[in-house]
């Protein structure tokens, strides 16, 4: 009986208090709020947000996080659409994608090749070269353990007037106007005097890459060619081309079939603060 008595006084006490000072302190002398709770808080039910006298108020729905609006403003339930992170794993921060239906014609008919067989990373982009046009993408890194992967898929188009006439090229990825990734290839007619279609594909991945802003590049160069007359394109296709005397309108592709992509993904190493 006696602590039931004392019971109803320490609530009668604490409402009343409520009433008097506004201003409640748990664990704390100096409330600097209406309840100003100074310890360990156990929810045992549902927490509801912007009830009145009459309603109870919102509890939320199964997957959503109580998220805060900013001072001044009441908090709000939100969907945590984000995978959950364990410490020490890489998490995918952003991606760039760029695509282009604009190819590269300086190769192709009368031109021939630098013959130059090989390039390395670290060289800086010369005449040689030629950048794909509307690939050009300004990526941000701002954590010093990341890794930066790199996905380029271009078509390329030949037709020669011999079937088996090839042409040699590469292609690379320019950071800043310095290669940091490349590959060789070749393609081949099929026929003479008929379009021969390709896909080419370059796949790499850049680790510690230093913090800053760069400037991303996609650059091809023709190393040599079995035919100079050979018709050549790089991301997009040939719209006409002579077969003897005769002017062909290319119906076998067009440049939406043979446009370049470029998607550069960034991720960052995660270490929670101890």
């Amino acid at each position: 009986m006696q602590n039931y008595i004392q019971n109803l006084y320490f609530l009668g006490s604490f409402l009343f208090s409520i009433q008097f000072f506004s201003q409640v302190g748990i664990g704390t002398t100096k409330p600097n709020a209406i309840l100003d709770i100074n310890g360990d808080v156990a929810l045992r039910n549902e927490l509801s947000l912007g009830g009145t006298d009459a309603i109870k108020g919102n509890p939320g729905e199964a997957n959503q996080a109580l998220v805060s609006q900013g001072e001044g403003l009441p908090p709000t339930w939100k969907y945590i659409r984000a995978p959950f992170i364990e410490d020490g794993t890489y998490k995918l921060t952003n991606t760039y994608l760029s695509e282009s239906e604009i190819g590269i014609s300086d190769f192709s008919s009368g031109i021939q090749g630098d013959e130059v067989n090989t390039s390395s990373i670290g060289d800086m982009i010369d005449s040689k070269w030629k950048k794909i046009p509307n690939l050009t993408t300004q990526v941000e890194v701002k954590f010093s353990e990341n890794k930066l992967v790199y996905q380029v898929q271009t078509g390329v188009e030949i037709v020669g007037s011999t079937a088996g006439s090839a042409v040699k090229f590469l292609c690379g990825i320019f950071k800043d106007n310095k290669l940091v990734a490349l590959r060789p290839d070749k393609i081949t007619t099929a026929y003479s005097n008929t379009p021969t279609q390709y896909m080419f594909t370059l796949n790499y991945s850049e680790e510690n890459s230093p913090i800053g802003i760069y400037n991303m590049d996609v650059a091809c160069r023709k190393i040599n060619t079995a035919n100079i007359n050979n018709y050549f394109m790089i991301g997009s296709n040939i719209p006409t081309y002579q077969s003897g005397t005769v002017t062909v309108a290319n119906t076998s592709s067009n440049s939406f079939a043979l446009k370049s992509f470029f998607k550069i993904d960034i991720t960052q190493l995660i270490i929670f603060a101890p």
